[in-house]
């Protein structure tokens, strides 16, 4: 893959080689800020969840990826109230899918629920249970502070 920049665009030469195609795609450099700015944002989320892990790391039970989960669905809610009345769209992608993207997690909550299961059938549906209830009411919350100060109710 070759790319290179001509005026507001990067055109992306890919060649596929099966078929010996060149396909020749225009990204607009909106489009490529947004690549970075999400780039970023996840570098950032994912180093925080990494220090808050090793700060928790001494139990059994994964209360570093509870508390980063809860964490994250309150901040990613205050984002969507908070830019659901404004334009700017890149720092909404850095902060929203890149920083709370890259800060929460699925895949270690998923692996934990597997470990858990080992453990304890108490302590899996404990935690299964904490994850979606109080993540769910901390994206409220955040959703309904702006919304609030607004004048709305959600």
């Amino acid at each position: 893959m070759v790319f290179f920049q001509k005026r507001a665009c990067i055109i992306l030469i890919c060649y596929n080689e099966s078929t010996c195609e060149k396909k020749f795609e225009v990204i607009t450099m909106l489009r490529f800020k947004s690549v970075l700015a999400v780039g970023f944002g996840g570098a950032v989320g994912a180093l925080l969840r990494y220090l808050v892990i090793l700060t928790t790391a001494h139990s059994f039970f994964p209360f570093g990826t509870l508390l980063i989960n809860i964490v994250g669905s309150f901040i990613l809610g205050l984002l969507n109230g908070y830019f659901a009345t404004k334009k700017n769209s890149l720092v909404f992608l850095a902060l929203g899918s890149g920083l709370c993207g890259g800060f929460t997690t699925m895949s270690t909550f998923s692996q934990e629920i597997v470990n858990l299961l080992q453990v304890s059938l108490i302590y899996t549906g404990m935690y299964l249970g904490a994850t979606v209830l109080f993540g769910l009411i901390a994206g409220f919350l955040g959703l309904s502070f702006f919304d609030r100060r607004r004048g709305e109710t959600v």
